[in-house]
């Protein structure tokens, strides 16, 4: 039996510009260079406007996170 796993996204709240227009990692912060689609997440803007972005990670993984 397979077990679906979903990621758990990082809070849109506590990521950088960078990070909500896809030119640093999600997890990490670095700059993009090789990436990966981490998933989409919803938020509110300080405008209180609803926003969607696309949150992508350094692929295959992020060379300052430690490894599982």
């Amino acid at each position: 039996m397979k077990i679906a796993v979903t990621p758990v996204l990082p809070d849109p709240a506590t990521l950088s510009g960078r990070q909500l227009t896809e030119q640093a990692c999600a997890l990490c912060g670095a700059r993009l260079y090789r990436d990966r689609l981490l998933g989409t997440v919803t938020y509110r803007d300080h405008y209180g406007r609803k926003v969607t972005a696309e949150l992508w990670a350094c692929a295959p993984v992020c060379p300052s996170l430690p490894t599982p």
